[in-house]
């Protein structure tokens, strides 16, 4: 099932009818649905995909290798096990794209550069010299945010000035991520949408269950369930001091929203975790924010804007014990409805106007109804 991103496959389909070499760099956070959208754009189209990993030089370019003589075979390349270099894989390459429309996708390209930092001279060099002249239509995607945006697009990038087009997939709106579920009440999917954010991943896993208590029961609330450790082992991936994050992240979630205060309750001085939440902002886990009336810096206030770690840090790491013992209904019906309608986990303010309250008694999910202005205020995104 694929929903939604019809203007990005438009744009993609759009660069793809003009008959001159196009390099689109793609980024975006994790489970996006980056990956999901290229294989959507390049169905009946003659296409070399490659999936970056975490190796050394020799294995990087051994397994580009691969990739490249097996979907895009040649006279005599059953003959070749490895290509010698990265400028002779992209020089076969090049012989196979001269008069036909070919797309190469390099995917996790911060994998390749990291396992061989010279790899980008390298694109240069080949992109200036011959693929300038082809028909070859190449996307390099990441999920690294920082590395795509500094070392692929920034200025001192050796690929600095040539890309044709740049795309940030960000998460679906709401409106395309309640098609994940059809069949369910309104409701449902709005505090399902409050759950799983626009995380097309995270939507595909709840779009399996009948409602939204099963969803959760089972996703959330079960040792087995696909996001009952998503936040803590993306933070182990992506981060050296995953402890530190973590107790960030659950202080933001319990409701500290100045760096004073999240300093304060992860027991640090304020100065010494400025750089931890810049990492949350990059990663974009946290947003900063500031009432639109003031232009003092000090009074920024920091945000979950990921749903799914909001709901997670809120509930998940305090409910454990009970989790580990099977208790999911006493999870679900003592600690997350009772919380939902003071809690702004459930994210609808922001998409009704000026705010909303969420109502559960009896152990049910209840629509929203209007309530007064935010505490916080109107808010804007501190730049």
């Amino acid at each position: 099932m694929f929903i939604g991103r019809e203007k990005e496959l438009a744009e993609l389909e759009r660069r793809y009818q003009q008959p001159q070499f196009q390099l689109v760099v793609l980024y975006g956070r994790r489970r996006v649905g980056k990956t999901r959208l290229i294989q959507q754009f390049c169905q009946d189209k003659p296409t070399v995909f490659h999936v970056g990993l975490q190796q050394d030089a020799h294995g990087a370019l051994a397994s580009f290798s691969r990739d490249v003589l097996a979907q895009l075979p040649s006279e005599g390349s059953e003959f070749i096990e490895s290509f010698r270099s990265w400028q002779e894989a992209f020089h076969y390459i090049t012989l196979q794209t001269a008069q036909r429309r070919v797309i190469l996708v390099i995917d996790e390209y911060p994998y390749l550069a990291q396992a061989d930092p010279a790899i980008s001279s390298i694109l240069q060099a080949v992109i200036d010299h011959e693929w300038k002249q082809t028909n070859l239509f190449c996307i390099l995607c990441g999920s690294s945010m920082s590395f795509m945006e500094q070392q692929v697009l920034g200025y001192q990038s050796p690929l600095y000035g040539r890309r044709t087009a740049q795309m940030n997939i960000r998460p679906l709106p709401y409106w395309e991520s309640l098609k994940f579920f059809p069949g369910w009440p309104w409701q449902e999917r709005f505090y399902a949408y409050g759950v799983c954010g626009g995380i097309p991943q995270y939507l595909e896993y709840f779009a399996a269950y009948d409602g939204l208590d099963a969803a959760i029961k089972g996703e959330l609330l079960a040792l087995s369930g696909h996001l009952a450790e998503e936040p803590a082992n993306l933070m182990k991936q992506e981060m050296r001091q995953p402890a530190l994050y973590n107790a960030i992240i659950g202080a933001a979630a319990h409701g500290a929203s100045r760096q004073s205060d999240i300093a304060s309750a992860v027991k640090r001085d304020a100065g010494d975790i400025t750089s931890y939440l810049k990492a949350l902002l990059d990663l974009e886990i946290l947003e900063r924010q500031m009432p639109m009336e003031e232009s003092n810096r000090k009074k920024v206030v920091y945000r979950i804007c990921d749903n799914l770690y909001r709901f997670w840090y809120r509930f998940i790491p305090a409910s454990m014990p009970l989790i580990s013992m099977g208790m999911a209904d006493a999870v679900l019906n003592t600690q997350i409805k009772p919380r939902s309608h003071t809690d702004p986990l459930f994210v609808l303010w922001p998409l009704v106007g000026n705010g909303s309250r969420h109502q559960a008694s009896g152990g049910d999910w209840r629509g929203c109804r209007h309530g007064p202005r935010h505490p916080a205020g109107r808010m804007q995104v501190a730049q």
